[in-house]
């Protein structure tokens, strides 16, 4: 069952521009993020994907409340701190870029007990 749901989409060169601040990166990405994220498209994908998590799940709103790993297949692997979600939840996140725009989908989902009849 789904329980959450979040959308966001960014402008690359907003992001650019705000990356001229050393202390912007920081603010928003762990360390392991910054050694993922070297590209201002990278950094871009990484706002918008914590946008979307902060969108489909309620009270996630410091930045560093979640984390956004990489699968060795590419994937974005969104961690988020314990407290946040119920037990036996998971998320679904999606990353996506195109000319100038970063844009990020969020779905958390609760697993169903099914019961005999």
């Amino acid at each position: 069952m789904i329980i959450g749901l979040g959308i966001d989409v960014v402008e690359v060169d907003r992001i650019r521009e705000a990356m001229k601040d050393p202390k912007f990166v920081h603010r928003i990405l762990t360390d392991k993020e910054i050694e993922l994220c070297p590209t201002p498209e990278q950094v871009a994908g990484r706002w918008a994907a914590k946008e979307a998590l902060a969108k489909a799940i309620p009270g996630l709103v410091r930045w560093h409340d979640a984390e956004i790993l990489r699968a060795e297949s590419g994937a974005p692997i969104p961690n988020v701190k314990p407290g946040f979600l119920p037990d036996s939840s998971s998320i679904h996140l999606s990353i996506s870029h195109e000319k100038g725009i970063a844009s990020a989908v969020a779905v958390v989902e609760k697993a169903q007990v099914l019961t005999k009849p």
